[in-house]
């Protein structure tokens, strides 16, 4: 690729020649390209035509830049007026489109070009051209050239040697230097004669001016010494000598014009200008502007005395001169370089006495679509309205007179106009598009043949105003780190090491960007250490930025420990921890991505934004897509997807992008229906993105709430279905089925669409006569199952073909029979898709549709509307399981609810023999409320199970019941804390009484007040928004899906399984460490141990089997968790009456006790003592325990042991 200085030297050559063509001229150089061998060989020069010459002197020239070299210019004599120069061009790397460019730009100059008044440009010709082979080289001629006979014979001729004297191929470069000659000249060998040489002689002063602008000072300085090295005379022809070339003057962006040694300005210039150094001897060395007459500094002995100042010559005439270059292989970078370039020359540039440049304007740019070309104009230019109507206008035109592009290169040649000059149109009669476009497209050529992007015009006018577009500066943030020790003082800006680090910074920097304006460390970091460093540049390339990355590895990375943790990547190449890096696309891609380097050493994605060109190009021209242009553009874009198919539905970038084309496609369908070809290639690009191979790339462009490319890519199936022509027609393509038919407004109507999907209209509905249904077989690739109660909905599932219809009518009566596509899935709901829902998202509503029944693998639905319809259903049990679960969920609470009465019924009778001290009494409290919470929150289940068994579920009833269950059973949980804290309490604070009043408060408030408070915030905050409850599965419970309601169960009952789990290890610990005498008082010793027991198998039971409840929210498919759930759901009343109740040996003496009392009162006579009522128990045993001594009845072992166990 040209170097962009290269490329500006010719653009602003081609200016400097095209602004003269129309001079008189008198002598021509020619121009003549040679490759030049890949080992660095030169290879000779050689003339253009048999001329008797002499070699008199050669000039060497440094390189022009890194791939163009003037590597030698030979000047000869000749006896004829007439001068041929011969310019050998070094194009080894210089592609062969920018030699085409080359040949072209130079066949179609207008000649003669003038140079001075006595030296003109008559014709330029490319006539010879080498090429390295396996064995040396090979020279060939241009048309109309070739070698002589003799150049034929010695070095071998690679073609025929026709009529004895020429051949057009040598194999060698011929080592005098010669070229190829004109056919016309080349005769029989002739003998070289040397010409006369005339006698007279003349002088002429010749002043050249050098745009020097962009050009380094070194170039500047080894140009001057270049010139002051020369031998003189130099020899042009032979009656042309060079006598002296001298530097005599140099201008500044600043607008001062300097004169060299010896040379000054004339006191009148000085006087007229304004001196910036003082006049002495009527001259002085700067003025303050650039004189608009052109003369440069004189010689200092030829200045006089000031004469009256002379006026400036008024400008006589105007010309507007237009130049066209083609920029097809130019990057865009280079492009802004040059309209950059031309917005900052210096007003007027002089050419001759009577010529200058006030401005120049770039006002045009023409590129290639896929039908023609696209012409648009720069700021403040314009087409006028004929030629925006002859050709078709790609934008809007405005004020009725203008537009800003047109779809062809205007044949007449103009280019865009100034706003300003442009006219009302007189007559509108635009040209049919598709017509001039062809013609235009076949018929027009450029100024150069090959070009397929026409840009600039140069406008000699000071009437314009244009201020073309500069170069944007970027400003990058960067930073490295240093596996070094951070200390504060390396951010003083005298620190060696911050100066060293800013400096290398700089300097990489510079030599690896093009664009590079300035770097600059900006801080150090902790972090190990971290540099933070700015960089600003006019061209950012990822490229670039990663080789300067390793530059600053290379140049520092040892001295200051600079390393890579992820290594020669090929996409993202090297990056430390944490680098977030970018990478450049594919080459036929555009965009970039992003990857950020782990520790592990590889690079994770973040983002992908690559595009595939040919798709990017596509949506470029959908952007200005008129409806004439559909065929071929619709055509071009249903091959383009089917070619790049698998690439297409593995980049999410690219899927968003072929949605807007067809967003752009369908709007454009507004205003030209679209016929059956137009919309076969329509569903077959769209099926594309509908494929399975697609949907994982759906998911993540799904997973960007901000974005809602689902709801565009059916909206354009809502939009472009409006406007079909008149004909019914079918298309099936794989993906996609379409069917635009009539209807009968006299019977029903039904719609049998493969057998998936079935529409019933009843003719009273039937108010239109056409209908266009468009069957989806696998939008579900493409649509989320969210619905309106859901944006995050990971349960439902679309169960069924996705079925868009629309009448040219309206209809209010509706039914629609799904066969679903997954037996698995239950719980359907009829749904159609909402444009409008979650803020412009998208998503499924079930407002208008109902469910009519599901059987037989078939969900029938029946709606008021028309649109996109479709089920969704979500995973469920198979029926047999199902009725197993509730046969074992039912069974099993109904055992718990039993064996939670008969606690409490126990707790009853022993209630006064077993809560003799605090502790008895508090850990009785707690298991009488632990089993009556639990036993309150099973009644409530069985209410809640029953009301979720109906179709239609009654919210508020489901509401209440879901509020009760979350209340009791979070009082299930907070009382097993309370029995925890007391176990802490009595066995960590020995001494520590606490009264019984304030423990009951204690203990309620935390038992009941605070299950009520998260209870109530928790429907407080869900239920006005309809998040309370559940609805995607009808059980009365709280929400998951939507507002994670159920956390507020969850987080409370396993935080206190965690809390109790804690205290148990407290206990224990001490109990091992002390023992349980030395932790508790005597009478409350089997109190505390009952406690601990208790809580050590409640405990994780219950955490175990909430634990399960919550994976039955979270994975409701997995019938094995449900199994499990269910059955330590029913186990929990049971596990309380053992562990709690039965297992207490207090309990089980009382029990007993009571039984002994009982059977010795059957045996008494004595009517006095008899009781029957269970408080006549408690005061018998409460005499028998104190006068223990005085019962003979009993046995001492067994008063011995109830006295141990009060």
């Amino acid at each position: 690729m040209a170097s962009p200085k290269t490329v500006w030297y010719l653009s602003i050559l081609l200016v400097f020649c095209c602004s003269l063509e129309k001079q008189d001229c008198l002598e021509t150089p020619n121009v003549t390209s040679e490759e030049s061998p890949t080992d660095g060989s030169q290879v000779p020069s050689r003339e253009k035509r048999e001329v008797t010459a002499n070699l008199s002197e050669k000039i060497l020239i440094s390189p022009i830049s890194s791939v163009l070299t003037i590597t030698e210019i030979n000047i000869t004599t000749a006896i004829l007026s007439e001068k041929i120069g011969e310019v050998e061009l070094d194009i080894t790397n210089i592609p062969a489109e920018l030699i085409d460019v080359l040949k072209a730009s130079v066949k179609y100059l207008t000649y003669p070009i003038l140079i001075s008044s006595v030296l003109n440009i008559t014709e330029i010709n490319i006539t010879t051209a080498c090429y390295q082979n396996s064995i040396g080289f090979q020279c060939r001629c241009e048309d109309q050239y070739g070698w002589s006979c003799d150049q034929c014979s010695s070095y071998g001729s690679c073609d025929d040697i026709i009529d004895g004297k020429i051949c057009g191929c040598v194999n060698a470069v011929p080592s005098n230097g010669q070229f190829c000659q004109p056919i016309t000249n080349l005769t029989a060998c002739p003998s070289p004669t040397t010409p006369a040489v005339p006698s007279n002689i003349s002088g002429r002063i010749i002043e050249i001016e050098l745009d020097m602008t962009n050009i380094s000072v070194t170039l500047v300085d080894v140009l001057k010494a270049s010139v002051n090295g020369l031998t003189y005379p130099i020899l042009i022809s032979n009656v042309l000598n060079v006598t002296d070339v001298n530097f005599t003057t140099a201008c500044y962006p600043n607008s001062t014009c300097r004169c060299e040694d010896q040379y000054g300005w004339s006191c009148d210039q000085c006087l007229s200008y304004g001196s910036c150094d003082s006049i002495a001897d009527d001259s002085c060395g700067c003025i303050k502007a650039i004189p608009p007459d052109g003369p440069f500094c004189q010689p200092i002995p030829d200045l006089t005395a000031c004469p009256t100042p002379s006026p400036i010559p008024a400008i006589l005439s105007e010309k507007i001169g237009e130049v066209e270059l083609d920029i097809t292989n130019i990057p865009a970078e280079l492009i802004d370089v040059l309209k950059a370039s031309v917005k900052y020359l210096t007003y007027p540039i002089l050419i001759s006495s009577v010529l200058n440049i006030t401005e120049i304007n770039i006002t045009t740019a023409c590129y290639q679509n896929s039908i023609g070309f696209q012409c648009r104009c720069e700021d403040q230019y314009g087409w006028s309205c004929d030629q925006c109507s002859s050709y078709g206008s790609c934008d809007d035109i405005i004020d009725g007179k203008i537009c800003g592009c047109v779809n062809a290169v205007p044949s007449n040649g103009p280019f865009c106009q100034p706003i300003p000059d442009l006219t009302a149109c007189p007559t509108q009669s635009p040209i049919p598009v598709s017509t001039t476009k062809q013609t235009t497209a076949s018929s027009t050529t450029p100024t150069t043949p090959s070009s397929t992007t026409s840009i600039p015009t140069t406008k000699q006018s000071t009437a314009s105003s244009t201020t073309p577009t500069t170069p944007s500066v970027n400003t990058l943030n960067l930073q490295f780190t240093m596996d070094i020790t951070f200390n504060s003082t390396f951010n003083d800006e005298n620190n060696a090491m911050f100066k060293d680090v800013d400096q290398t910074i700089r300097d990489v920097y510079k030599r690896n960007m093009r664009g590079f304006i300035s770097a600059k460390l900006n801080r150090f970091k902790s972090g190990s250490v971290i540099s933070d460093f700015t960089v600003m540049t006019t061209i950012v390339d990822n490229e670039e930025i990663a080789k300067a990355k390793d530059d600053i590895v290379s140049t520092i990375g040892g001295k200051y420990k600079i390393r890579f943790t992820c290594l020669n990547n090929t996409i993202f190449g090297n990056g430390q921890v944490n680098e977030i890096v970018v990478a450049n696309c594919k080459s036929d891609e555009v965009g970039y991505k992003t990857a950020i380097c782990q520790e592990n050493g590889t690079f994770s994605v973040r983002e992908n934004n690559c595009v595939l060109k040919e798709i990017e190009n596509l949506f470029l021209l959908s952007q200005t897509l008129v409806g004439t242009d559909l065929p071929g553009f619709l055509e071009r874009l249903r091959n383009s997807t089917f070619n790049l198919l698998d690439r297409i539905v593995a980049s999410p970038a690219t899927i968003s992008i072929i949605v807007d084309i067809l967003k752009n496609v369908a709007n454009v369908s507004r205003s030209t229906p679209i016929n059956k070809p137009l919309m076969t290639n329509f569903l077959e690009t769209a099926g594309v993105l509908t494929s399975n191979g697609a949907k994982a790339s759906w998911d993540v462009l799904n997973t960007n709430l901000t974005k809602n490319e689902n709801s565009v890519f059916l909206g354009t199936f809502e939009t472009i279905s409006n406007f079909l022509t008149n004909d019914f027609f079918d298309i099936e393509t794989p993906s996609i089925i379409l069917n635009k038919t009539s209807v009968n407004n006299s019977v029903n109507n039904s719609f049998n669409l493969n057998s998936s999907v079935l529409i019933d209209i009843p003719a009273s509905e039937a108010s239109f006569n056409s209908i266009t249904i468009i069957t989806f077989d696998s939008l579900n690739n493409v649509l989320p199952a969210r619905n309106s109660s859901s944006l995050n909905d990971s349960v439902n599932s679309i169960n069924g073909k996705v079925v868009l219809v629309k009448v040219n009518g309206t209809i209010k009566n509706v039914t629609f029979s799904f066969a679903v596509l997954n037996e698995t899935l239950g719980n359907p709901q009829c749904v159609f898709w909402n444009f409008s829902l979650f803020g412009g998202l998208g998503g499924w509503d079930d407002n208008g549709c109902e469910l009519q029944s599901d059987e037989d693998r078939t969900v029938t639905c029946h709606c008021n509307h028309l649109t996109s319809y479709s089920i969704l259903m979500s995973p469920f049990i198979p029926d047999a399981f199902r009725a197993a679960l509730d046969f074992i969920t039912y069974i099993g609470v109904g055992i718990s609810m039993g064996c939670l009465v008969v606690c409490l019924i126990i707790e009853i009778l022993v209630w006064n023999a077993v809560t003799g001290n605090n502790t008895s009494y508090m850990r009785h409290v707690s298991i009488v409320n632990i089993a009556l919470s639990l036993l309150i929150a099973d009644i409530w289940f069985i209410i809640g199970a029953a009301i979720s068994e109906y179709d239609q579920k009654n919210v508020p009833a489901c509401s209440a019941a879901t509020f009760f269950i979350h209340f009791f059973y979070l009082a299930l949980f907070f009382w097993m804390l309370v029995s925890g804290l007391l176990l802490l309490y009595r066995t960590v604070m020995v001494f520590s009484h606490m009264s019984k009043p304030a423990m009951l408060a204690f203990s309620f408030f935390l038992g009941y007040g605070a299950p009520i408070i998260i209870a109530v915030i928790t429907i407080a905050v869900t239920a006005p928004v309809k998040e309370y409850i559940r609805d995607n599965d009808g059980v009365c419970w709280l929400n998951w899906t939507e507002s994670m309601a159920l956390l507020a169960f969850v987080i409370p009952a396993l935080t206190i399984v965690v809390i109790n789990l804690l205290i148990l290890i407290v206990v224990l610990y001490k109990m091992l460490t002390r023992g349980v005498g030395d932790v508790t008082q005597p009478d409350e010793r089997n109190a505390v141990v009952v406690i601990a027991r208790c809580l050590a198998i409640l405990t994780p039971f219950f955490g175990t089997t909430w634990g399960l409840g919550v994976g039955t929210m979270t994975n409701p498919e997995n019938l094995g968790i449900h199994i499990v759930f269910a059955i330590f759901n029913s186990l929990q009343g049971l596990f309380i009456l053992v562990f709690g109740t039965l297992l207490d040996k207090k309990i089980r003496e009382a029990l007993t006790g009571m039984s002994q009392v009982s059977s010795n009162r059957t045996r008494t006579t004595n009517a006095t003592t008899s009781s029957t009522s269970g408080l006549g128990f408690f005061r018998i045993r409460r005499r028998n325990i104190f006068n223990i001594s005085a019962a003979p009845t009993y046995s001492t072992t067994g008063a011995s042991e109830t006295f141990i166990n009060t």
